[in-house]
């Protein structure tokens, strides 16, 4: 939500009879077992992807949690033995960097492997928008597309707080916790 071009969808609604009808329609009725991998710093991560398989048993998804230390999981992470990953990523100034990075065909950092020409052609026609409203109309169909095709199970925008005294002016907190020294003001 912080990227100027973030466009705000109707909010996905939970569906497990849905959910469960389509398993059955994948050839899994019964439900299935898979795993998944996590980092053990920071701890955030492991009880997130501790909640997000809870949640998934209601489906019937009976999902093993393996929790490595961030050395270890930075060598499997978009590894073919390693297909369900929980990886955070952090702030980039604009969000089409971010799907660039993470999704577009082909990239290293494409975790999730996925591949979709759609979704490239859109991305790359926001990338070269460079008004702001005309890219986040871009972005409605880029957004949508992703959650009809779902190829990231994103479980939270996580929050970022900070404390300042009243004093310092010209202080904003950065999403990355980046520090502007140089716009502060110390009033006494």
């Amino acid at each position: 939500p912080i990227h100027p071009e973030y466009a705000k969808l109707e909010f996905m609604k939970q569906d497990i009879e849905g959910a469960k009808a389509l398993l059955a329609e994948a050839g899994y009725p019964n439900g299935f077992n898979a795993e998944i991998f996590c980092k053990s710093d920071p701890d955030w991560e492991p009880i997130t992807v501790q909640a997000m398989a809870e949640m998934w048993k209601q489906v019937g998804a009976n999902i093993k949690i393996n929790v490595l230390p961030s050395s270890q999981y930075w060598d499997i992470w978009n590894a073919p033995t390693a297909p369900f990953a929980f990886t955070s990523w952090t702030h980039r100034p604009l969000g089409v960097m971010v799907l660039g990075l993470a999704y577009r065909s082909g990239v290293p950092w494409n975790e999730a492997h996925w591949s979709n020409a759609e979704f490239d052609a859109l991305l790359a026609k926001a990338e070269g928008t460079l008004d702001v409203e005309a890219r986040r109309t871009i972005m409605i169909d880029i957004e949508t597309l992703m959650q009809e095709v779902g190829p990231a199970c994103q479980p939270l925008w996580r929050a970022v707080f900070t404390v300042m005294a009243k004093r310092v002016t010209g202080f904003e907190i950065h999403p990355t916790y980046y520090l502007f020294a140089e716009e502060w003001d110390v009033t006494a």
